[in-house]
C-alpha cells in the first residue's frame, strides 16, 4: 500500500513525547513492519492543530488529489488536527478519495466502520484539550498584562532581554521629541515627514531591520502614517496600556477603555503629559472629516506597491476629451524614480480583474456548498447508529459504576 507519513508539533506539546523525530520514527517503523511503500512525508512544526492551513497538510492534500497515496499514517489522530468538525470533514474528504488515515499508537483506521465511534470520541477529546489549553494560555497572558508586561517596546524605547527593563533608545527617543516639537510649532504631518527624511532620521522599520541584520541595501522613508503613529502613542508619557484588543480565532476586537489595564510611570518619560495632551487636541482640531464616510474612488487605500510597499493613490487623467482614473504609487509620485519605479494601473482594468475574481469565488462557493450538502447527508446517515452506540455505552458505564458502588458498599459493610 502506498502511504504518506505526516507529523505535527505545536508549541504546547510535550517535546519529549511528541517531537517530530519521535513521531516520524514511530510511523516509519510501522510502515516498514507492515510492508507499506512510503511515497512521501511532511510535517508542520510549531503549528496549532486548530488550524488546517498548514504547509505539511497541504502537501498531503496535493498527494491525495494526484492519486499518489492510499493512506496517511500519523502517530495519533491529534497530530492530524484538534478541531473536531474540521478534522471530521478532512477525514470524510480522504474517505471519498479512497484514502485511509491510520493512527499507529491508537490502532485506528478510518476506513474501518467499526472504529467510527472511537474516532468520534477521540476527536471530541482532542477538541476539548485544544480549547482548554487555549483558555489557560489566555488566562496566564491576561494575568501578566495586569502585572505589566511588554512584548515589544514602542519606537523610542528598547527592551533589555537580560533584565526585562525598558530603557530609552538614544537615537529614536530624540526623533520622537523632534516630531512632537515640530508638530507643536504648527507644522503638518506631511512637512514633518519631509524634514525627517531630509535629516535622515532612522524609521522604526529601519531600526528593527538593523537589529535583525536585514537593513543592508534597503531604502527607508518616513511616511504620513508613521509620523501619526508616533504622535498618538501614549507610552511616551510613561503610561503602559495593556489589553487594548482581544483576539477570538482570527477576529480582533477593541476593548473598552474602562476594561484596559493601565500602568502609570512604567516607561521612562519622553514627552510630558501636558505636551502630549496639547498635541492630541491639535490632532483632533486638524482632523479632516470623511466625505460622508465614503471613499471618492472605490479602490482608494486598497492597493499597495509591490516594490516599495507604499499605497497607490487615484489620479484623474484627461486626454483627447476622454477621462479615466488611474492609480499611481504614492512614493513614486512624491519622490520620483529615485525611490520607486513608475507604477500605474487603470481603474477599468481593476474592475475587470475584480469581476473575474468574483466569478471565480462564486463558482468555488457553489462547489463547496455542494460538498457540504454531501457531507451533511453522510453524517445524517451515520448519526442514528452513532447515537444508539453512545446511548448503549452510557448505559454500560452507569451499570459498571453501580456495580463498583455495590462492591464498595459490600466491602465496607463486611469490614465493619
Amino acid at each position: 500500500m502506498r502511504v504518506w507519513l505526516y507529523g505535527r508539533l505545536s508549541n504546547d506539546d510535550d517535546v519529549r513525547m511528541n517531537s517530530l523525530e519521535n513521531q516520524l520514527e514511530i510511523v516509519r517503523a510501522f510502515a516498514s513492519e507492515k510492508g507499506h511503500r512510503i511515497v512521501g512525508e511532511s510535517f508542520d512544526d510549531n503549528v496549532s492543530g486548530m488550524r488546517f492551513d498548514r504547509k505539511g497538510l497541504n502537501q498531503v492534500t496535493q498527494a491525495v488529489d494526484a492519486g499518489k497515496i492510499d493512506a496517511v499514517i500519523v502517530k495519533d489522530l491529534s497530530r492530524l488536527g484538534r478541531h473536531q468538525m474540521q478534522t471530521a470533514l478532512f477525514i470524510d474528504y480522504l474517505r471519498q478519495c479512497g484514502v485511509a488515515v491510520i493512527s499507529v499508537t491508537e490502532g485506528l483506521n478510518t476506513m474501518d466502520d467499526g472504529h467510527d465511534l472511537i474516532i468520534g470520541v477521540r476527536q471530541l477529546m482532542n477538541d476539548f484539550y485544544a480549547k482548554d489549553i487555549g483558555n489557560k494560555i489566555r488566562h496566564g497572558y491576561r494575568e501578566k498584562q495586569k502585572e505589566g508586561i511588554v512584548i515589544k517596546a514602542p519606537f523610542g524605547y528598547w527592551k533589555d532581554r537580560n533584565t526585562g527593563r525598558i530603557r530609552l533608545h538614544p537615537e529614536a527617543s530624540v526623533t520622537v521629541q523632534i516630531i512632537y516639537g515640530l508638530y507643536s510649532e504648527g507644522l503638518g504631518q506631511k512637512e514633518i515627514t519631509r524634514r525627517l527624511n531630509a535629516m535622515q532620521r532612522k524609521t522604526p522599520k529601519q531600526l528593527h531591520d538593523e537589529r535583525c541584520g536585514k537593513a543592508e541595501g534597503k531604502v527607508y522613508r518616513w511616511t504620513y502614517q508613521s509620523v501619526k503613529n508616533v504622535l498618538v502613542e501614549k507610552s511616551y508619557t510613561g503610561l503602559l496600556v495593556n489589553h487594548q484588543t482581544e483576539t477570538h480565532g482570527r477576529t480582533v476586537t477593541p476593548v473598552p477603555e474602562d476594561e484596559q489595564y493601565l500602568h502609570e510611570d512604567f516607561y521612562p518619560v519622553i514627552i510630558d503629559r501636558e505636551e502630549w495632551e496639547q498635541v492630541q487636541a491639535l490632532l483632533k482640531a486638524n482632523a479632516k472629516p470623511y466625505r460622508g464616510n465614503t471613499a471618492s474612488h472605490r479602490y482608494a487605500g486598497l492597493l499597495t506597491c509591490g516594490d516599495c510597499g507604499s499605497t497607490f493613490v487615484p489620479r484623474i487623467r484627461c486626454w483627447n476629451g476622454s477621462r479615466r482614473v488611474e492609480y499611481i504609487c504614492k512614493n513614486y509620485m512624491h519622490h520620483g524614480k529615485e525611490f520607486c519605479p513608475s507604477h500605474r494601473i487603470r481603474e477599468t482594468e481593476l474592475d475587470a480583474r475584480a469581476q473575474q475574481y468574483a466569478e471565480e469565488l462564486r463558482s468555488q462557493w457553489l462547489e463547496e456548498q455542494a460538498d457540504l450538502r454531501r457531507l451533511h447527508r453522510l453524517w445524517e446517515m451515520k448519526r442514528p447508529a452513532i447515537n444508539a452506540r453512545l446511548t448503549a455505552l452510557y448505559e454500560e458505564v452507569q451499570r459498571l459504576e453501580q456495580e463498583i458502588d455495590d462492591l464498595l458498599l459490600e466491602k465496607i459493610q463486611s469490614g465493619s
